[in-house]
């Protein structure tokens, strides 16, 4: 056995060494090596065999789940197509590996019918077991080291618990800057008690601290040579320091109970509590020009003057990390000339959350064919965000001002960003510039009823709602006194909606056809109702919801060794809303731009095969291909941020045939697996994603801007035009060797993405927002500032070794 162990060892060390190796996306896919085995005891016409084939799930997001993470994908044009929930509840994903060693029961949903609600469910298992596993895992990409483990041990007759860790630490090996240091703690305690009862609390404390990379525009990527080149470090006194930094603490805890309330009808609860803070840091300068590097004045292609122009590219290309980086250290001599004053500083934008959550749900089957789902769900969030200090960089303190009003003729005496204390001193851990909270209140009542027969199915769900949001500002704004910035806002309330029917057929127990029918109303994000929800009490003109209708048809076949479903889609969504502060280089001041009226069309087909080649092997297809685009013009309407003036009222954004940033057209996948003899296994596979486009920004496809500052038809495609990112594929492999033993298990694993090396693949991008001026002889040139990317990660390897006992 030890020669077997260090065989094995060597060869994963040789894998290594040829293919450098990158945390799979299996990161969350359970690995089991030992095949399922066919059981040949098939009625092929029988009632169970209708029922089987009625229940198929999602097969192609099971098949696709994490395979696409070389690429942001928004699976039918929804970005919020991934969520996770413990019972009913939704929480953020970021708890979904903890929760996993608690050993709850995690299963997925998908399609038209469960749209709007979470991907990922965690539920309560079943029967009580007793497991333990540990394993530690190695990686080049976003951090270098973890551990994990889980232990799940029976108190008593009535009582089990489980503990979970998860933790990673160290730095990316490809983007400097970027490293993660977290830990997530949890356990779970259940009780089982007569009459089937059953309850559970589970308990999560996260901790995290992660360095973040920004999107960077191709010249700059360019001249580095490097597609992960990170504007947001530097180096101080000869170390690595991320500007960019985000810190998070956020505990829950889930309450979950169930119990039946006689021979037909079963009562869930289910009870969340969420509390923490979440701080992002980043530098800020004060009467004092911007240090980042990558700043579009400090770069060649904006330069005028060809000799300029070739200095700074030399400077660029040199690699000379003061002009590429940000200089920590010319910043603390800055800083030290200026009296005690700091022009620059890091600082964070904290958000302090408090999120609970009720459901009761029950469940009701009179026997025979109907079944009848029913709940009410309750929830309340508060999120309390400011600006707070980190670090003043050898400086002593800052006065709380408006720096944007510094040299404003107009509305350079209102500068003070809080009247209740004017010109207050802020030194590290004060609080500064904004300070208000977010409060969202939400109800919601939902009834479902379900009808099966041998071969027909059919199902109706309603959920109405109540939701009320409203801002409290903490600061008293100059620019807005009294309650235009300090206190309660005005009440908004939404009636949010959603009612789904689905029908269904079985020509044969392994052959079944379903349609689908949905409309939904939803209620708009906190952040697009107020216009600078920072200092600024005063929401958008027409707060209204967002108004969806889809239809699918999903046909399933099913036999001895494949499994085939195909399924055909189509949404209309109406009346979105999006709100951006910038500065706008046309007014030349900063504003708010509301955009209203957004329409999107979502439509294609999915097709998806699962097939058992033999006793050792499995094939998995997946293919999708669509059209995801904008089907209306929306109206934007541009706020002077100063005085919420009109600067422009209403313009048509000819947004019409944009397609959605982030949503492939044309999505492929194959993967194969083989568990071998002995404990051995192979999985292979390969995903491209084609018709991708970077994210398009409405204002500059106004009259405005492209119709005004466009002077040729050269510019004003420029501005109009939408970028189409080219086809993105990757290739991974996974190795893996389990070693059994009496009680227990040792299973090694490595895997490699991005085999073939590509490192010019784009993971995203996006349209700026800002417009620049160019001279070209005597006249000027308005043009779109470049458009940032996220480039993908190349060839990157992942090593586990994980122990079940």
């Amino acid at each position: 056995m030890p020669g077997k162990l260090l065989f094995c060892f060597g060869l994963l060390v040789f894998v290594l060494k040829t293919a450098s190796a990158q945390e799979h996306a299996a990161e969350y896919y359970p690995f089991e090596p030992v095949a399922e085995t066919f059981d040949p005891r098939v009625a092929t016409d029988s009632t169970l065999f209708y029922r089987a084939v009625q229940s198929g799930g999602d097969l192609f997001g099971n098949s696709v789940r994490y395979r696409f993470a070389f690429t942001r994908y928004a699976r039918r044009g929804r970005s919020d197509a991934w969520h996770t929930a413990i019972g009913t509840l939704p929480v953020a994903g970021d708890y979904a590996p903890v929760l996993r060693t608690l050993g709850l029961e995690e299963t997925f949903s998908g399609g038209l019918w469960r749209d709007g609600q979470p991907e990922s469910f965690f539920l309560l298992p079943d029967e009580p077991y007793r497991t333990a596993r540990a394993s530690v895992r190695f990686s080049d990409r976003g951090y270098t080291a973890g551990v994990r483990g889980g232990v799940a041990r029976l108190l008593s007759r009535k009582w089990e618990f489980a503990l979970g860790l998860d933790a990673r630490t160290g730095r990316d090996l490809h983007a400097e800057g970027v490293f993660s240091q977290a830990a997530q703690a949890g356990i779970r305690l259940t009780g089982r008690f007569p009459d089937e009862q059953q309850l559970t609390l589970v308990a999560v404390v996260p901790l995290s601290m992660r360095g973040l990379r920004a999107a960077i525009t191709r010249e700059a990527a360019g001249l580095t040579g490097d597609p992960l080149y990170n504007p947001l470090w530097g180096y101080q006194d000869g170390k690595v320091r991320n500007s960019r930094v985000r810190r998070e603490v956020r505990p829950l805890v889930a309450i979950l109970y169930r119990r039946p309330l006689g021979a037909s009808t079963e009562l869930s609860l289910g009870a969340t509590a969420e509390a923490g803070v979440r701080r992002t840091s980043g530098l800020g300068w004060y009467d004092a020009r911007s240090r980042m590097p990558d700043n579009y004045r400090y770069m060649p292609g904006y330069a005028a003057d060809p000799d300029r122009r070739a200095e700074l590219e030399a400077v660029w290309r040199s690699g000379d990390w003061h002009y590429t980086q940000i200089d920590w250290d010319e910043l603390y001599r800055e800083n030290a000339l200026q009296g005690g004053h700091s022009a620059y500083f890091v600082a964070d934008r904290a958000e302090r959350l408090l999120r609970m959550q009720f459901s009761a749900e029950g469940r009701t089957d009179p026997g025979g064919r109907f079944v009848v789902r029913y709940g009410v769900e309750a929830g309340y969030e508060r999120m309390r965000r400011y600006r707070e200090m980190r670090d003043l960089l050898g400086g002593e303190y800052i006065i709380d001002r408006d720096q944007y009003l510094l040299d404003d003729d107009a509305y350079g005496t209102l500068l003070q960003n809080d009247l209740r204390r004017p010109d207050r001193v802020i030194r590290e851990g004060g609080r500064f510039g904004y300070d208000y909270a977010a409060a969202t209140s939400r109800l919601r009542v939902w009834a479902e009823g379900e009808y099966r027969a041998d071969r027909f199915s059919a199902g109706v769900r309603v959920a109405l709602g109540s939701e009320a949001v409203r801002r409290r500002g903490y600061y008293e704004k100059e620019l807005f006194p009294g309650n235009g910035s300090f206190g309660r806002s005005r009440r908004i309330g939404f009636a949010p909606y959603a009612i789904a029917a689905r029908a269904g057929w079985a020509f044969t127990p392994r052959c079944y056809l379903e349609a689908v029918v949905r409309a939904a109303s939803e209620a708009p994000a906190f952040d697009v109702l107020f216009l600078n929800p920072e200092y600024n009490n005063r929401p958008t003109d027409r707060p209204a919801t967002q108004k969806s209708y889809g239809a699918e048809l999903n046909l399933t076949w099913q036999g001895r060794s494949v499994e085939l479903r195909g399924s055909a889609f189509a949404s209309l969504m109406t009346d979105g809303v999006s709100v951006v502060r910038y500065f706008d280089d046309a007014a030349s001041r900063f504003c708010d731009r509301v955009a209203e009226g957004i329409g999107l069309r979502m439509s294609g087909i999915e097709v998806a095969a699962a097939i058992r080649l033999s006793y050792r092997w499995r094939l998995s297809l997946a293919a999708s291909a669509g059209s995801y685009r904008h089907v209306r013009n929306p109206r934007v309407t541009v706020f002077d941020d100063r005085d919420n003036t009109l600067v422009d009222d209403r313009s048509e954004s000819y947004m019409g045939g944009c397609r959605i940033g982030g949503a492939p057209g044309f999505t492929a996948f194959a993967g194969i697996d083989y568990f071998g003899p002995k404990g051995w296994g192979l999985k292979c596979s390969a995903a491209i994603a084609g018709r991708r486009y970077v994210e398009p920004e409405p204002l500059r496809r106004t009259l405005r801007i492209a119709g005004q500052l466009a002077t040729s038809p050269e510019t004003f495609a420029a501005f109009t035009r939408q970028e189409r990112l080219p086809a993105a594929l990757s290739v991974d492999a996974t190795l893996f060797k389990t070693f059994y033993f009496d009680r227990s298990r040792l299973t090694l694993v490595c895997s490699a993405t991005n085999l073939l090396g590509d490192r010019d693949r784009l993971y995203a991008g996006y349209e700026s927002i800002r417009t620049v001026s160019r001279r070209s002889g005597d006249a000027t040139v308005h043009m779109p500032l470049d458009s940032r990317y996220l480039a993908a990660y190349p060839r990157t390897f992942f090593l586990s070794v994980s122990y079940v006992f």
